[in-house]
């Protein structure tokens, strides 16, 4: 990780780091992101989301910069359109083998087609997780017809911890090659296009706009922004980070709960606090 200059921008997952448990944004976090937007830094959100669940966030947010959706598979600029800057997909035969290896696993899986969630089961962790997102989702027969269009992501549920680490441990080694495969809480798996990550979307902006990786700061609490972070000048985790993200990070700030994003934002945009 490089040593950061004047922090030009500023990337952030949402679950977790910027949005709590009850998937509440506190006053302060929405003003000090306001403040960063207000000086010219480039504020983008990276996040698992799917695009049409991560527009409402933005807005709330005054976000004007282009979304990096489905852990960077999807880079949409919706602001001023609905412009996809960059999309990377899953080819049709490896979804075919991907879906057919999480069913030996009985986990619930998702389907994410052209910003369209898809389910071949409605297990009690999927109707949870639409709720709480406010996502309709799509049961279908069968993912066949699905998989011949390319698949932006899949998500392998469940409510074991321990089987989903099994599911990312075993798959991962198995599609090393082919996929990036990754928790983002855990009690998901995802499974995107190898050439798809956090940090290669947040390196595909910086470029377009100029910035160096040393005027880039990132904020992250779960494995899957690892690649963010490692792209970054200045890497932060969450106080409520996994212990992985915390041993990569130049700095660990508060957590979600008590504000920490605002804070670190605070301290090494602004020079204040902590």
């Amino acid at each position: 990780m490089e040593n950061h200059d004047q922090i030009k921008l500023i990337a952030l997952d949402i679950d977790g780091t910027i949005m709590k448990k009850d998937f509440s944004i506190s006053d302060t976090v929405r003003s000090t992101i306001k403040k960063a937007i207000d000086s010219d830094v480039k504020v983008v959100l990276a996040t698992g989301r799917m695009y049409s669940a991560t527009v409402p966030i933005a807005n709330e947010l005054g976000i004007q910069t282009p979304l990096i959706t489905y852990q960077g598979a999807l880079v949409r600029n919706f602001y001023n359109s609905d412009e996809i800057l960059l999309h990377h997909t899953i080819d049709a035969d490896l979804f075919c083998q991907v879906i057919s290896d999480i069913r030996n696993f009985q986990a619930q899986i998702n389907v994410y087609l052209d910003d369209e969630l898809f389910v071949e089961d409605e297990k009690a962790i999927l109707k949870e997780y639409a709720v709480k997102r406010h996502i309709v989702y799509h049961k279908v027969n069968s993912f066949d017809k699905v998989a011949a269009f390319n698949p932006t992501k899949i998500i392998a549920m469940d409510d074991d911890v321990k089987k989903v680490d099994t599911i990312r441990d075993k798959l991962k080694k198995k599609y090393e090659n082919s996929l990036y495969v990754t928790k983002s809480t855990p009690f998901y798996c995802e499974f995107v296009n190898k050439k798809a990550s956090k940090g290669n979307a947040i390196l595909f902006l910086a470029k377009k706009w100029g910035i160096k990786q040393s005027e880039i700061m990132v904020i992250g609490d779960q494995d899957n922004d690892k690649e963010m972070l490692s792209v970054a000048g200045l890497a932060v985790a969450m106080g409520n980070s996994t212990d992985g993200l915390k041993e990569i990070a130049d700095f660990i700030t508060d957590t979600v709960d008590n504000d920490g994003a605002a804070a670190a934002i605070e301290k090494f945009v602004f020079n204040k606090g902590m």
